[in-house]
């Protein structure tokens, strides 16, 4: 019993967010086969959206420490991920290319992601050290 609530503590958060970064580096810097087309539009924004926005959530969540300063940091990786991968698309990819929209997604996303885990750490009554 007491590993099982260890997993589900921060090491949890902690694996997956490092699977999540590795799934963002796959997803972006390989050729993906195609896929079924989904009629949804800026679908593309859409998932660039997410990525950012789960990638800043599992990496707060993964934290023992609830630092202002933390989670700072992991939204300033983010961003930075964000901005290196359009570029390495550009510069190391066959059939990708760097989009600056995209880059918009992955800020919104991850400032998105950033907001919402410092709004639930608030409501939980969780002081938020500076």
């Amino acid at each position: 019993m007491k590993s099982t609530r260890h997993l589900l503590g921060h090491n949890f958060f902690k694996i997956t967010a490092i699977f999540w970064t590795l799934l963002i580096f796959y997803l972006c810097l390989n050729d993906v086969p195609s896929l079924p087309s989904i009629p949804i539009e800026n679908l593309d924004k859409i998932i660039h959206f997410i990525f950012y926005f789960v990638f800043v959530f599992l990496w707060i969540m993964s934290f023992k420490n609830i630092s202002l300063r933390y989670f700072l940091i992991v939204l300033f990786i983010a961003l930075l991920l964000g901005i290196s991968i359009e570029f390495l698309q550009k510069n190391y990819t066959k059939n990708r290319a760097f989009d600056w929209y995209d880059i918009v997604a992955n800020t919104l996303g991850a400032i998105t992601g950033f907001i919402l885990v410092k709004y639930y750490h608030k409501t939980q009554n969780k002081n938020i050290s500076h």
